[in-house]
């Protein structure tokens, strides 16, 4: 049985993180450009160019003719260094190909990629090398991880939208949620409750028929837990939280680790607070928070510069 890629995600602030990393060595390499693959190399030779003040100019890549050309209307100046920016070094020839177009060129190089692994067929001279066993993934390609678009062989003939997986909460999204009071003064009784209730009046404007559930119930409410689902019409296929793995204050990781799991890249939540913490930890992921009417689209990143102070105890 194979095993799935476990994802690495690069939102534009990670995206922006690396190309800094590198800033002040290439400023005593003296480049005359920056040159992007379109479309993955332009986000970072955009922070790239701007960091260094030089000139950025892009080619384009044919995957089915391996053709490479000039994206943009300028290019650089004969025999010019340029730095070549890709968002990963791939088993693929757009690396390859692009590098031998720039040196037939009369061209000088050098070439920084966001990511590249052991199975890279160009080792870049700059760039992160993801951990054994990962994935990048780019918010530029949001839907490239899910099969269907696995399925045309990065060949895709639709848009990529088209190409999206679409997963959601359970409570407060296909139903009520039961207050937290009931849980904790009657916990028969609020089950009893829970499943006796009928679907929400108000539904996200989706077919949610066969959408994945993920959900923070424990995996030993399976069984009623599918029987409500059966009842009402949802046969989405149903991930639940591993009692071994998470505590129920950790609801929101397990949430996270089942989208990227299940290769998700649009998640529905009921709860703000989770909806926030999936968003930082799925950065490239589309997490909407559902207040029972509307859905708002939600992103997270870590303020570092509010980090928590530690304070020293008063002396007695």
């Amino acid at each position: 049985m194979s095993i799935s890629p476990a994802l690495f995600p690069y939102d534009y602030a990670r995206v922006e993180q690396a190309v800094a990393a590198y800033i002040p060595q290439w400023r005593d390499m003296a480049f005359d450009a920056i040159v992007a693959i379109a479309r993955g190399g332009l986000a970072p030779a955009l922070v790239a160019s701007t960091a260094l003040d030089l000139p950025m100019y892009a080619l384009s890549y044919d995957r089915r003719t391996r053709d490479v050309s000039w994206f943009t209307s300028q290019t650089p100046l004969a025999g010019a260094h340029v730095l070549l920016i890709e968002d990963i070094a791939g088993r693929g020839t757009t690396l390859s190909d692009s590098i031998d177009f720039l040196s037939n060129a009369g061209y000088k190089l050098h070439v920084f990629t966001l990511a590249h692994d052991d199975q890279s067929r160009i080792r870049p001279d700059f760039g992160f090398k993801i951990p054994d066993g990962f994935r990048a993934w780019f918010p530029w390609e949001r839907e490239s991880i899910t099969p269907a678009y696995g399925a045309t062989g990065n060949l895709p003939d639709r848009a990529a939208d088209t190409y999206a997986s679409w997963a959601i909460d359970l409570d407060g999204i296909l139903l009520p949620d039961v207050p937290a009071h009931v849980y904790e003064s009657d916990l028969a009784g609020a089950l009893s409750q829970r499943d006796a209730l009928a679907p929400s009046a108000i539904l996200p404007g989706r077919d949610l028929r066969h959408l994945p559930i993920i959900t923070g119930r424990p995996e030993k409410d399976r069984a009623r837990t599918q029987g409500w689902l059966d009842r009402h019409g949802f046969h989405g296929p149903l991930a639940m939280r591993d009692e071994t793995r998470y505590r129920p204050e950790q609801t929101a990781q397990h949430k996270a680790q089942a989208l990227m799991a299940g290769f998700h890249t649009h998640y529905i939540e009921s709860e703000l607070a989770q909806a926030v913490e999936i968003a930082r930890l799925v950065p490239v992921a589309r997490v909407y928070w559902w207040n029972g009417q509307t859905a708002l689209s939600i992103y997270a990143s870590q303020a570092d510069e509010l980090s928590p102070l530690a304070i020293a105890p008063t002396a007695a």
